[in-house]
């Protein structure tokens, strides 16, 4: 009888070649911590669920190195706002040393205060991360002030600045001075068409000339559909040379024209910023259906009215006056304008005081939504631990499993490669 142990050999040789392959898996999943090291070693959905959860994570990676890079330009104009509202308080201490009777010891050191404070403003306006103007809006690569030193040239050849109660009152110099920085001011007879159920309200105005994101001033307006419209107001439409169209805080109850006889605006717009479209802030995508509005433009009016102020008290002078009444009233005079712009720069402290609040909130939504996708990325990679990781003590079981069954094999192996008829026997 002719016995054959090739098929045998044959057949330990291949659960041998099995077993080293199950045996060098086990040991990478021994020094890995992880089932597979590639996709196609997951089983089953494993693969096309760690597909899904790593590009979970990855999203929300992004979404959060987009919220970090808009968070450290939020805070770098928060810084400058505050920065501002010291020179704001800084300047209202100056002007109030004006009103004493020792204001003509302090004149020169009122411009010169004025001249180093104008070139303070414009450096907080042009404040940069990375080559951005935060100031600038969607014209991130704009200064929003181009040449300062320009602005202040021109203006002091301009502008007479020297008070005469005769000649060059404190109107007359505030007057120029909104004329030399592009305010626009007069007076509209029923201007507004409301809509019903809508916050948009159009405003007829022949010759305009504004653009979008320019802000706009109302006073003396009737309320009109249950719309209040006076104060300020931003541009979201320019529909018409004659024609353009503001956001309320309100929806209308009705559609119609009216406002009121002898509605005055005022508009001013600084170094061509007012020509930004179609907002006058920049959007993040900070998470999936998360939009987030952030920032303030440098064309804001209470910049422009900062810069005004400093302008007129950079370069104003007394005049002398040809008799002690006519001195005295020119006193009197400039002290009106002394007020004035006191009154000016603490609303523009006010304004942005608001604006820190309003970047504040904003900031405070970004952390908010960096904090949520740090969750659900702690979350999403616990899940895909689950399908991912192995256990270790499983893994170490299964090498050992396999080296007592690969050492088995290659007992059998040896003992195999000996067999013959003589051993049958």
């Amino acid at each position: 009888m002719r016995i054959s142990n090739i098929t045998q050999f044959n057949r330990l040789q291949s659960s041998l070649r099995e077993l080293n392959a199950g045996l060098a898996i086990a040991e990478e999943q021994i020094s890995t911590g992880k089932r597979a090291t590639r996709f196609s070693g997951l089983t089953g959905n494993d693969a096309r669920i760690s597909i899904e959860l790593r590009t979970a994570i990855s999203t929300r990676e992004t979404y959060i190195d987009s919220i970090n890079s808009t968070k450290l330009r939020a805070e770098v104009a928060n810084a400058a706002l505050l920065e501002m509202q010291t020179l704001a308080t800084d300047l209202r201490v100056e002007l109030i040393k004006q009103t004493q009777d020792l204001y003509k010891e302090n004149l020169p050191i009122m411009n010169e205060f004025a001249k180093t404070q104008i070139a303070r403003l414009a450096n907080l306006l042009n404040s940069q991360v990375a080559g951005v103007f935060v100031f600038s809006g969607p014209a991130s690569n704009k200064p929003p002030i181009a040449d300062p030193d320009a602005i202040r040239t021109n203006f002091a050849s301009s502008v007479n600045t020297v008070v005469d109660a005769v000649t060059n009152t404190a109107a007359t110099i505030q007057g120029n001075s909104d004329t030399e920085f592009n305010d626009a001011t007069g007076t509209l007879n029923d201007p507004f068409f409301t809509t019903d159920g809508l916050k948009n309200v159009r405003v007829f105005h022949t010759g305009h000339g504004f653009s979008i994101g320019d802000k706009v001033t109302y006073s003396g307006a009737t309320t009109l559909n249950g719309v209040d419209m006076n104060g300020t107001f931003t541009i979201v439409d320019v529909t018409t040379a004659n024609h353009y169209v503001v956001e309320a805080r309100t929806e209308a109850n009705a559609s119609t024209t009216g406002g009121g006889t002898g509605v005055a605006y005022n508009v001013n717009a600084l170094n061509g910023l007012g020509s930004l479209s179609p907002t006058t802030e920049l959007t993040i995508n900070a998470g999936a259906g998360l939009n987030v509005s952030y920032g303030e433009l440098g064309n804001q009016e209470s910049f422009t009215n900062l810069f005004e102020t400093l302008n007129i008290f950079a370069n104003v002078q007394v005049a002398a006056g040809a008799t002690e009444a006519q001195k005295q009233a020119n006193q009197a005079e400039y002290r009106t304008l002394v007020d004035n712009a006191r009154t000016v720069v603490e609303q523009a402290f006010d304004e942005i005081n608001r604006m820190v609040a309003d970047l504040g909130g904003d900031i405070s939504r970004l952390n908010s939504a960096k904090e949520t996708h740090k969750n659900e990325i702690e979350l999403i990679t616990k899940q895909l631990d689950d399908v991912e990781n192995i256990d270790s003590f499983e893994a170490i079981n299964r090498f050992q499993a396999l080296r007592s069954q690969i050492e088995a094999s290659y007992q059998i192996t040896a003992a195999s490669r000996g067999f013959s008829l003589l051993n049958f026997l």
